[in-house]
């Protein structure tokens, strides 16, 4: 007689254990290992939050073997590290054709230690689209999963029922869910990261806070929103202070983006629009007017 619920624990350690030959433990905190999943040849993704030191890093092969890894790169606000292993000889996880997550769905974090593979089973909580992090960062969609994610794990791979790979492990991106990042956010931030060594964003180098306009000026204006960012303080010598930006200038459109909170400016703002002048609707003594800012890059921290 079939046993469905058998099958099915059957099912999931195969997924499992198929997930992990392409994910390795990765040393780079005191009491807990991390996981880290293999995305080219020679490059090893994991969670930034894991990763305590940038020098003396190794990894754990599945096949046991401990080799020395380095950093190349990191981005906190995304939470995505990249390390080079060059003498590191697995095949990346191979990705499925791309198909739409659904809530409650079926999830399955795979991740490894230095003695086997880590498993953690749940379903898609819930999902929603692109959206900044605290830590500053974009996710280009919210994947929250609703599953308890052992510390050694966090960098693992997600992957649904069919073994497909959905996106890397992390609980440092909320305080109350463990996150999925999408496959979409590993790709533009790896990428960044193995060229520059860190995540470039956007700086205009301004204080901002969201303020109402009048409908009358809405109207008069035809301005996108009743809504906008008044300027409060500015840098002289960054993006926004050489446009000509001045304390009291409202910001109502970036690129043709309506502002209607600082978390739309970042969202209108990335990496690509550094050094390219971005028409930016402002509205001034009661007149609007349309001035080119051309963002540097945000200053990083000592």
């Amino acid at each position: 007689m079939n046993n469905p619920l058998a099958s099915l624990s059957q099912q999931i350690a195969s997924t499992v254990e198929k997930t992990a030959q392409c994910v390795v433990a990765v040393h780079g905190r005191p009491r807990f290992d991390s996981s880290g999943v293999v995305w080219k040849p020679g490059i090893i993704v994991t969670a930034d939050h894991t990763l305590r030191r940038d020098e003396d890093l190794h990894i754990t092969a599945p096949d046991g073997s401990r080799v020395a890894a380095e950093l190349a790169g990191r981005d906190p606000g995304t939470d995505l590290a990249a390390l080079r292993v060059p003498k590191l000889e697995l095949p990346a996880l191979p990705r499925g054709p791309k198909t739409a997550l659904r809530p409650g769905e079926f999830a399955i974090a795979a991740g490894r230690s230095k003695d086997s593979a880590i498993a953690a089973f749940g379903v898609v909580g819930s999902l929603s689209g692109p959206s900044q992090t605290w830590r500053g960062g974009r996710l280009d969609q919210v994947v929250r999963l609703a599953l308890n994610l052992h510390p050694g794990a966090e960098g693992g791979a997600v992957v649904d029922s069919e073994g497909t790979f959905a996106g890397i492990a992390t609980s440092a991106l909320s305080r109350f869910a463990v996150f999925a990042i999408p496959l979409e956010t590993v790709d533009r931030v790896v990428g960044k990261l193995l060229e520059h060594g860190r995540m470039p964003r956007a700086y205009l180098g301004v204080g901002l806070q969201p303020v109402a306009i009048p409908e009358h000026l809405k109207s008069k204006l035809n301005l996108p929103a009743a809504s906008g960012l008044i300027v409060v303080s500015v840098d002289p010598d960054a993006a926004a202070g050489r446009a000509g930006i001045l304390i009291g200038d409202i910001l109502v459109e970036l690129a043709g983006r309506a502002l209607k909170s600082p978390e739309h400016l970042q969202e209108a703002l990335d990496a690509d629009s550094i050094g390219k002048p971005v028409p930016t609707r402002i509205v001034r003594g009661g007149e609007g007017m349309t001035i080119e800012i051309v963002p540097g890059e945000r200053p990083r921290r000592a």
